[in-house]
């Protein structure tokens, strides 16, 4: 009787892991399946690439139109798909409720007055835009 029980315990245990990880892998899945975590992805790092190579005094306009769409899909707001965090120098673009794609940029720059704005009040012409500042250093 003992064996049977061990046996049973074993090939319990052994189902509850396989289910974990093809949940875990499903979810992972799905989040790629409507493109959302894709253009996140893409347009964080076009983002952060044009933050390390800019220099203090720049400002930039970025048409991320299909992120604004994508995220309108997901029921997230535009106006909150992008914003970026100057005390740990990182960038957020979120399409969906509840997650995100995170970048940091390594520029000694800081980041100012960036805003997603659409242009035509809808989110078929959405731009980001923002202005490249030298860092505010406290105390100095």
């Amino acid at each position: 009787m003992d064996k049977r029980a061990n046996i049973v315990m074993d090939n319990l245990i052994h189902i509850v892991i396989f289910a974990m990880f093809f949940g875990i892998m499903f979810w992972g899945i799905g989040s790629y399946s409507d493109g959302s975590a894709l253009i996140e992805d893409i347009y964080a790092k076009e983002i952060v690439r044009l933050i390390n190579a800019a220099e203090p005094g720049m400002s930039f306009k970025l048409d991320v139109s299909k992120l604004a769409v994508v995220a309108n899909k997901n029921g997230k707001k535009f106006e909150e798909t992008i914003y970026v965090d100057n005390v740990n120098n990182e960038l957020r673009v979120s399409s969906r409720l509840g997650s995100g794609t995170i970048y940091k940029f390594f520029n000694d720059v800081d980041i100012v007055n960036f805003r997603v704005e659409s242009v035509s009040g809808n989110s078929i012409a959405t731009r980001f835009l923002f202005e490249v500042v030298e860092r505010q250093r406290a105390g100095v």
